[in-house]
């Protein structure tokens, strides 16, 4: 009978998302066949197990960055619609027609408060937007934004300007929910305990002496070898592919 040894997984090289995916599958795989088999403790088991979700849930803040990203966009969003309400206004004082410079000069006066508008700090900016739109929607403004056509243009600062705040609501609650974990730190104790369980699996393989018990985690570690040799030909190939994009 050949003596099996756990390969070296070479883990610790890997992506974020790659490293939570290989202890993922990695755990699943000496979970099906039995963690009291090869005599790893539960506490270890359920230790490794909080460390591989806690891996992957910092790999889905990847999702709070394509909502940050999105939060730049909405405030991009609302510096066009400012620079074209500004804009508009500004035009207008210049008009030939009477009732454009009229309504422009009547909204000018009032847009004193809200000098730089765009230049304000994002939550700043927010506040003031909603005092822009509660000053544009009086009861004395409303023909001046109708001959200037700018209503439908401060309905849409308002609806961003909302979305905007209720993402940055969301994102705001969900850091309060979650502290942040150093994603090194998380995966040093997910390799910590991988190790752990690798050395009692090959240990109980070694000490095995029922002859059938340990052609059962033999191949429990064929299985485990086979999984780590995909997954460093996956990590050279995806190596690979970078270097000749880079060289594109």
């Amino acid at each position: 009978m050949k003596n099996r040894r756990i390969k070296k997984s070479s883990s610790s090289q890997f992506t974020s998302a790659r490293h939570a995916h290989f202890h993922t599958q990695v755990y699943g795989m000496i979970a099906e066949y039995g963690f009291d088999k090869v005599h790893v403790p539960i506490e270890l088991s359920i230790e490794w197990k909080r460390n591989i979700d806690i891996e992957a849930d910092l790999n889905n803040q990847s999702f709070a960055h394509t909502e940050t990203s999105q939060l730049n966009e909405y405030d991009h969003k609302r510096d066009e619609l400012l620079y074209f309400f500004f804009g508009t206004i500004r035009n207008g004082l210049r008009s030939p027609e009477a009732k454009f410079k009229s309504a422009s000069e009547a909204l000018t006066s009032l847009l004193y408060p809200y000098k730089d508008l765009q230049g304000q700090a994002r939550d700043r900016k927010t506040a003031q937007i909603e005092g822009l739109i509660i000053d544009m929607r009086k009861d004395e403004n409303s023909a001046h934004m109708d001959t200037l056509a700018l209503r439908s243009t401060v309905d849409m600062l308002e609806g961003v300007n909302k979305a905007y705040q209720e993402l940055k609501n969301s994102l705001t609650r969900k850091k309060a929910a979650k502290p942040e974990e150093s994603p090194d730190d998380v995966r040093r104790r997910t390799n910590t305990c991988y190790e752990q369980v690798t050395d009692l699996i090959y240990a109980s393989y070694l000490l095995e002496t029922d002859i059938t018990r340990k052609e059962e985690i033999g191949r429990l570690i064929d299985a485990l070898n086979q999984f780590i040799e995909e997954q460093k030909i996956a990590y050279k190939q995806s190596q690979a592919q970078k270097t000749r994009e880079k060289k594109n």
